[in-house]
């Protein structure tokens, strides 16, 4: 679907087809757990075809229950893997609980604290992070922040990579960086929002049998060719995202190159200049922010300013009569 779902719509997309009769929750997190694996296979073909060694991260709610999905799915197929848990299973949400032991039948869990050192060692095909979902409201601290902060080749996240914000995509103390997500029926806002795009890594959507329909309050989700590259990694450099030059018309006619320098900076340009005529550089320098401003007069400024090799892109026409 093309709507962007809060966690807490999505939480009543699956209550409600719960409530129906339509679907069991025991049947979704299979779904769900499938999906990922699928998902995973399909983003590295290499996976598939031939077993090798996962470490599945679960966590203590039904995001956890996701990933015993996971690993019994990744055994059964001759993998070897190893399960660690965040708290007692005795204390997981029923669903969650139950496949728990269904995994228990095929191999063990081990406490989250194990997986530190597990993962230092480095050796494993692939990480799951079913750590936390999409309920996850508070910062992430201590043993959490160091798990998730730690690098990891091939890593996948069930639904949200643990320690982002759903809604806002906000990191909350600290978040795992995925290569791959796996979210499912919907994508979410925080896949898009903030920090989301700079940690989800390429973003799967796995059908888990809920109804398409209608959603209030739902966000609508207009792709754009091209617009991932827009994406800023908080130690991005202003260049490494372009350099426009505006051009504007002389005194009394530089509104519209100013909307254009604006809508520069809004789709993504690292550093926007406006370049102006003598006459128009008090109008504009009191009108700007944000802007660069550069005085250029006539054929002779104009072929001054483009020898700066810094410039990748420029735009002319507005309020040149």
């Amino acid at each position: 679907m093309n709507n962007l779902l809060t966690a807490a719509q999505m939480r009543a997309e699956e209550t409600a087809a719960i409530e129906s009769g339509a679907v069991t929750g025991l049947e979704l997190m299979e779904r769900a757990g499938r999906g990922v694996v699928e998902a995973a296979f399909a983003h590295w073909p290499d996976l598939s075809r031939a077993p090798q060694r996962a470490l599945v991260l679960c966590g203590s709610g039904n995001n956890g229950g996701d990933g015993f999905v996971v690993a019994r799915l990744l055994k059964e197929w001759g993998w070897d893997v190893q399960a660690f848990l965040l708290g007692d299973p005795e204390r997981l949400p029923p669903d969650a609980r139950a496949n728990q032991r269904r995994w228990s039948a095929l191999g063990t869990t081990r406490p989250i604290d194990d997986a530190r050192a597990a993962a230092a060692a480095g050796d494993a095909a692939l990480v799951v992070d079913a750590l936390f979902g999409t309920g996850l409201t508070r910062p992430l601290e201590g043993v959490l922040a160091d798990l998730v902060a730690r690098p990891a080749s091939r890593c996948v996240a069930v639904d949200i990579p643990s320690g982002l914000c759903a809604d806002s995509g906000r990191v909350l103390g600290a978040a795992m960086r995925a290569d791959l997500t796996v979210t499912f029926h919907s994508a979410k806002p925080g896949h898009y929002l903030a920090d989301g795009p700079g940690h989800c890594g390429a973003l799967a959507v796995a059908d888990i049998g809920l109804r398409d329909g209608d959603v209030p309050g739902a966000i609508s989700l207009c792709p754009a060719p091209g617009a991932a590259r827009l994406a800023k990694g908080a130690g991005a450099h202003k260049y490494g995202h372009g350099h426009a030059l505006v051009l504007t018309g002389g005194a009394g006619r530089t509104g519209a190159a100013r909307l254009a320098a604006r809508a520069a900076l809004r789709v993504g340009a690292g550093l926007v200049t406006l370049g102006v005529p003598g006459s128009a550089q008090m109008e504009v320098g009191a009108q700007i922010t944000a802007l660069m401003l550069a005085r250029v007069d006539g054929a002779e400024g104009l072929a001054a300013a483009l020898e700066d090799r810094r410039l990748t892109a420029l735009c002319l026409g507005p309020g040149l009569g």
